[in-house]
Order: structure tokens, then sequence, then C-alpha cells
């Protein structure tokens, strides 16, 4: 049964700790603005990157949530439904930053985006390997987030969605930032 005074009691305080770390997110994000300008071919990878992390989160944890309120998954990370839906969701962001890192490549050069010296295979890698990272970052988020929830009684539809697309901004900026460095980009 839902009732919105247990929904803004337990959301309010999360929404509020959530919209505090996406500042942080902002902030990093600034801190890197010389080189997505130099490089408008990163700028545009940025947001989609989160955004598919953000949604491969929240669509295992939508999953978890239900399974957890029809009692088709137990609160165990040995379930082996819980692990089955674990490997297709890193199946699944592989392939999408897979076939993103192309289809990102392949349009800035079709519109005429500034790739600067950044190779296709240097961005693919870049791409995929903050997309693989992310994507276990926000699995294992995920997973921990509605399990967690759902043992303190807590609906794990109200917790999930806001903890994972916050930790994969911040962490998919991170990431991105880390592995340019890595491959040398910008330097």
């Amino acid at each position: 049964m839902y009732d919105w005074r247990i929904i803004v009691r337990n959301g309010l305080p999360l929404l509020t700790v959530t919209a505090s770390i996406e500042i942080i997110a902002g902030q990093i994000l600034q801190s890197g603005e010389k080189l997505l300008v130099s490089i408008p071919l990163l700028l545009v990878c940025i947001p989609v990157i989160n955004s598919v992390g953000g949604n491969l989160g929240s669509i295992l944890g939508a999953r978890l949530a239900s399974a957890l309120h029809l009692g088709s998954v137990e609160v165990t990370l040995r379930d082996p439904q819980l692990r089955e839906n674990i490997i297709v969701a890193l199946l699944i962001g592989l392939i999408t930053y897979f076939i993103l890192a192309i289809g990102i490549y392949l349009f800035a050069v079709f519109i005429g985006i500034e790739a600067g010296d950044v190779d296709v295979l240097e961005f693919m890698g870049i791409v995929v390997l903050t997309g693989l990272l992310l994507s276990c970052i926000v699995i294992l988020v995920s997973v921990l987030t509605a399990l967690v929830s759902f043992r303190r009684g807590v609906d794990p539809d109200d917790m999930v969605a806001p903890v994972v697309t916050t930790t994969g901004d911040i962490m998919g900026i991170l990431f991105f930032f880390i592995l340019l460095q890595i491959f040398g980009v910008g330097v």
C-alpha cells in the first residue's frame, strides 16, 4: 500500500543528500571544462555515458524491487536469479557502450564535431572502459540498495533510482576523466 507520508519521509532526506552529491559531480565536470571545450567530441559523451549508466542501474533496481516484493528473489547475493540479472545487466551495459562509442564517433564526424587528436580506437577504448567500470559500480549499488532497503522495510522503488543515478553521475565523470588521463588525451 502506498502512503505519500512514508514516501516523503523516506525520500526527502535521500533526495537532499543526492542533490548535494550532484553538486559535487558538477564541480568535477567544471574542473575539466577547458579539456572538454577544446575537444567537443568528449563533451558529447558525458551525458550519454551517465544516462546509460543510470538507466542500467535503475532498470536492474526496478526488476529487483519487483522480484523482492513478489518473493521470487531472496535477500541474498547467492540467489541464482539475482546473479542472472547481474550478468545480463553487465552484458547489456557492455554491448550498449560499445555501440554508443561507434555511434557517437560516426555521428560526430558526420556533423563535423571536432575530435581533436582522439582517434576512433582511442575514443572507443575510453567510452567502453568508462561504461564497463560505471556498469559495475551502478549494478553493485543497485543490488545493494535494493537488498538493504528491502531488509530494512523500506520500499526499494523509492531508494534505488536516486542512489543509482547520483552514483552513476559522479562515478561516470570520474571514470571518464581518469581514463582520459590514462589514454593521454588532452595532456
